[in-house]
């Protein structure tokens, strides 16, 4: 829900730490709460009745043994929870939410020194690769195929674009769920973010 869009189960290992096992995927399938596509990129997509059930958990209070980490992600929820009532936004509306990058300023590192953003055109110029090789928007695409259709950018240019979206909320870089599939280019493709490996792109909307 938090980011309006399927996302791959590697997605939640690699990236949140949430660990969801088969049964416990069967069991919200089951549920109607979630869809799931089959092996071998296992991607995971809220089901309209996940969505409502999702928004529910957001006026709920904090479950017994919660602890310090729980109790805190229900403050918050509440908080989101408030947000909706008052400004009447639908839930979904609001988690699709987008900040253009123009609008935030970028972190200035330890340097002191505030990065140089990529030119704008680089930016263009991914998204719209991406739409030439994404069937839909939320396919995951291999970097290995966008760097192909960019070739004519130098690859420093593309992989500042591709640090610059991946701070927007419907931007998703991840890495390969199954290592051992990667082809040797898809694995020189992969982009580094956070000390992890990046080989897929998706873009919700």
């Amino acid at each position: 829900m938090i980011k309006a869009a399927p996302l791959p189960q590697t997605y939640f290992t690699n990236v949140a730490g949430i660990s969801i096992k088969p049964e416990h995927r069967r069991r919200l399938e089951s549920l109607d709460l979630i869809e799931v596509t089959p092996k071998p990129r296992i991607v995971l997509e809220l089901t309209t009745k996940g969505w409502e059930r999702a928004v529910e958990e957001l006026g709920a209070e904090a479950p017994k043994r919660a602890g310090a980490s729980g109790g805190t992600l229900y403050v918050a929820l509440d908080f989101l929870r408030r947000l909706i009532d008052h400004s009447g936004t639908p839930a979904d509306d609001l988690f699709r939410l987008q900040i253009k990058a123009d609008e935030i300023a970028l972190a200035v590192p330890a340097t002191g020194f505030a990065p140089t953003p990529p030119a704008v055109d680089a930016v263009t110029r991914v998204r719209q690769a991406y739409q030439e090789l994404a069937g839909r928007p939320g396919d995951y695409v291999m970097l290995a195929d966008l760097r192909t259709v960019l070739a004519d950018l130098p690859r420093a240019e593309v992989d500042a674009a591709l640090l610059q979206l991946n701070r927007e909320r419907n931007i998703h870089l991840v890495p390969e769920s199954n290592q051992k599939v990667l082809k040797p280019q898809e694995r020189a493709a992969a982009v580094s973010i956070g000390n992890q490996d990046k080989h897929l792109l998706a873009i919700s909307s």
